[in-house]
């Protein structure tokens, strides 16, 4: 998922896009309900599929674009500079409870007892900063871990001893489909 924008004078769109199985479609249907108001009348959804070459199984993936509208233009300038994905320096005052149960449906990934969250795209100082507010706004206790089979990329990771609080935090807003992320 991310946010697109064609040309310096046009607005902005969203795009979304899940791979993987069916039975996490629930948190594509949630998302494409959220912003089907942002399509056109005759948008609709598109599905892809494909054999993969090297294990000769199928893997499919479904998106959907939103129309270049001012309200992600806004959105834009506060995520991206020069076409690269940021994170706002008011991050702390933006992030809830509910963002946090996106991110981690999007984002995360179980691990131990753990979990990890992808932050692939950020910087060492930005993944700092998203750990700060993890610990000090919502009391999460983070260690950073580096993803080094996809060129020492870092992720951030949600301790054991945190897991009951951040389900306490974001349960009312996940799919269930997607609750596995954040239980034993």
């Amino acid at each position: 998922d991310h946010l697109q924008r064609r040309s310096l004078s046009s607005n902005v769109r969203f795009i979304f896009c899940q791979s993987g199985k069916i039975e996490k479609r629930p948190y594509f249907d949630l998302i494409y309900f959220m912003f089907r108001f942002c399509c056109t009348n005759d948008s609709e959804y598109y599905i892809k599929r494909w054999i993969s070459k090297k294990k000769g199984e199928e893997y499919s993936s479904i998106s959907f674009a939103t129309m270049q509208l001012p309200c992600f233009t806004k959105i834009y300038s506060l995520w991206y500079l020069n076409k690269k994905k940021i994170v706002p320096t008011n991050i702390e005052e933006l992030l809830t409870s509910e963002g946090l149960a996106y991110w981690i449906m999007g984002d995360g990934s179980r691990q131990n007892l753990g979990l990890h969250l992808s932050v692939y795209a950020f910087t060492w100082q930005k993944v700092k900063l998203l750990m700060s507010v993890l610990e000090n706004k919502f009391d999460l206790k983070c260690s950073c871990h580096i993803h080094s089979s996809i060129g020492s990329k870092w992720r951030i990771y949600i301790w054991e001893k945190s897991m009951e609080k951040l389900k306490i935090l974001v349960t009312p807003y996940m799919v269930r489909s997607m609750l596995y992320k954040i239980q034993k």
